[in-house]
């Protein structure tokens, strides 16, 4: 170890903060023409820094200290000040720290030590013990009828179909029972795994029975029959004979609280192989989840192919200290790379039809579009523009411009690939977190302004945006955002509102006329800590969400049944964003078992829900989730 940093909380405020950052040159070779690197997701206020000069990009840091040689053995330090609420994690500290020598040429990597936390958090969140239900179904069926016995799958199982409605939810059926229990259904046998049309179910309901004759599966459409598939493997137990599986003797009749039931992955912000999304998928087809939306592009990475604009991969979907996009988040010293090519993605789409889930894509403009803006600069930077702003993630220059031809162009070009790609109906634009302070002192953005009689940013965001609307609904599709597509009051009620920001700002979307998605951070970011322990990872502006919280979120609490505003809302989504989220290992650990819990507040009526209930269920189902490899959160520890 050659180099080390340290950061210390010196002060901390409501909202101001004061820090302390050490470099130690541990070496003997004393370092010459120097700077420091180094990553941190929280803004610096230049004018704060002390011994030195600092710019920052986004989380990216460049230090330039005001004495050029650090000699060997000794240290080099600076305070700084940061608008933010007091920190009580780790991985609010630096992520990744570099110093670069004799003008960049040596790279030296850094050492970094958890952050000195001021206040870190003592109250920790314990579960009561509980013990595990043998019957172990999550997200829990809304009426159970367990009987005496159990059916014997054995080698001469057979599944049949009796509707061509079910054939992905058998394959899927037959894929996972070997998975998991490295069973094989045979090709002839006596028909024992029977899929049976019945066309007085609903969309997504089903009816599962297991008597001493077999096993029968009921449904009246696709979805409900992989539903039905998703509880059989829960019910299956294993024997010692091989090839041998038992289930229990029940009848179960099962229908979903909500109609739209998804989670949303960030792959911009960190790139995720297509096995990473595939695995996530098919998880989420064991808890009856049927939408999957996938954020793929954002101010640190374009994610998706579009062959009209080969740039937008070639230079937007790689970042590294001597790219147009310079690193974020993680690394300073590797390349993050990655994006899905037109084929990869239509393998997603395909491998989720399977498992009844519509994938959404989210192309998010006008702001989060830094990675556009510098991989087409030709088309979409206003060099006019002297507007000055600063993003929520402390960008300068990550906007569209409403005014520029280039801009039209762009999106024209990139939804109508996006949608002859992606058979959903539904297309998310983002929409969110247009920065105060934009296209204020664009001369083209004053001329469009007074064409139209707009008088303010959100009149030429919704300029914007219902051009988009118009486009989008001229191919065939809806348009759908997050709640600030209503800003400036430009877009039609067919566009559907994801609201992010809390189930109070859905309700007032939902007043309006518009259909809603909830998505409250305050209960569904998967990203959030989920304990007060400082060294848990995750961040927490929203809160932090403890199991039991993820549990108790219960949509429409306030709301009565009778209420026609109930109607405008369509149903749930959990989400994660993906600063942190770097490998599997991270995303089984902030994801699971909290999506257990999400998904039996989308399913499970609320007369049914119980948190004592869903605990002893949670721990019977533990085993499974060990059969996938699932690296999940321990919810008792050392237990």
């Amino acid at each position: 170890m050659s180099y080390r940093i340290d950061l210390t909380v010196l002060s901390e405020q409501k909202q101001f903060c004061r820090f302390g950052a050490t470099l130690h040159n541990l070496s003997d070779q004393d370092l010459i023409n120097w700077k420091l690197q180094f990553i941190i997701d929280r803004y610096i206020l230049p004018d704060s820094f002390t011994n030195g000069d600092i710019e920052q990009i986004g989380s990216f840091c460049t230090v330039t200290p005001e004495v050029s040689t650090l000699k060997a053995n000794q240290h080099y330090y600076c305070e700084f000040s940061i608008n933010t609420a007091p920190l009580r994690y780790y991985t609010d500290g630096f992520k990744d720290a570099l110093v670069l020598e004799c003008d960049g040429e040596i790279k030296h990597p850094v050492v970094v030590t958890p952050i000195a936390l001021a206040s870190p958090y003592r109250e920790r969140s314990e579960l009561p013990e509980v013990e595990a239900c043998q019957l172990a179904l999550v997200p829990k069926p809304n009426k159970v009828d367990l009987q005496e016995g159990h059916y014997l799958l054995s080698p001469n199982s057979q599944i049949t179909l009796q509707s061509i409605r079910a054939e992905k939810a058998a394959t899927w059926l037959q894929v996972e029972l070997e998975s998991l229990y490295d069973f094989k259904t045979n090709p002839i046998g006596h028909s024992d795994m029977l899929f049976r049309d019945n066309p007085t179910l609903d969309e997504g309901e089903y009816i599962l029975t297991v008597s001493g004759n077999g096993i029968r599966l009921e449904a009246g459409s696709a979805a409900g029959f992989v539903h039905a598939s998703a509880t059989l493997l829960q019910l299956v137990e294993v024997t010692e004979q091989s090839n041998t599986l038992k289930v229990p003797c029940i009848r179960i009749a099962d229908r979903p609280r909500f109609r739209y039931r998804g989670m949303m992955l960030d792959c911009a912000r960190h790139f995720h192989s297509v096995e990473r999304v595939k695995r996530l998928i098919n998880h989420l087809a064991h808890y009856k989840f049927n939408h999957f939306h996938w954020h793929l592009t954002d101010d640190e990475g374009w994610r998706i192919e579009i062959k009209a604009f080969p740039e937008l991969t070639e230079i937007g979907a790689r970042r590294g200290v001597d790219m147009e996009l310079v690193p974020q988040f993680s690394t300073l010293n590797d390349v993050h790379e990655g994006y899905y090519s037109q084929d990869e993605i239509r393998q997603v789409i395909s491998f989720a039809a399977e498992r009844g889930i519509t994938v959404i894509p989210e192309i998010d403009i006008p702001g989060h579009c830094r990675a556009a803006l510098k991989a087409l600069p030709h088309l979409l930077q206003d060099t006019q523009d002297q507007s000055q702003y600063r993003s929520i993630q402390h960008y300068n220059d990550n906007v569209l411009s409403p005014a520029l031809e280039g801009t039209y162009q762009f999106l024209d070009t990139v939804l109508t690939e996006v949608a002859e790609l992606f058979p959903s109906p539904w297309i998310h634009i983002g929409a969110d977190e247009v920065p105060d302070g934009v296209w204020v002192n664009s001369p083209s953005c004053k001329v469009l302004m007074a064409q139209h009689g707009y008088h303010s940013s959100k009149d030429l965001q919704g300029h914007l945006l219902r051009h988009a609307e118009k486009h989008l609904q001229a191919l065939g599709k809806r348009m759908v955002g997050w709640e600030e597509a209503q800003h400036g009051n430009k877009v039609s009620k067919d566009t559907v509102i994801y609201s992010w920001l809390s189930e109070e700002a859905a309700l007032n979307c939902a007043s309006q006329g518009f259909d809603v998605i909830l998505q409250p951070a305050q209960y569904t970011y998967l990203d959030m800590t989920q304990d007060y322990s400082p060294d848990e990872p995750g961040v927490d502006w929203a809160s932090t969400i403890p199991l039991e919280s993820a549990y108790h979120y219960e949509p429409l609490k306030a709301i009565p049944d009778s209420d026609p505003i109930r109607k405008r809302i369509l149903g749930i989504q959990c989400a994660l964003w993906c600063e942190i989220i770097t490998h599997q290992k991270r995303m089984d650990y902030m994801v699971f078992p909290r999506l257990t819990a999400m998904a039996e507040a989308c399913w499970t009526d609320k007369s049914q829900r119980d948190w004592t209930d869903y605990l002893s269920r949670l721990k019977g189902h533990l085993p499974l989730l060990d059969r996938q490899s699932i690296k999940y959160r321990q919810p008792w520890k050392n237990k």
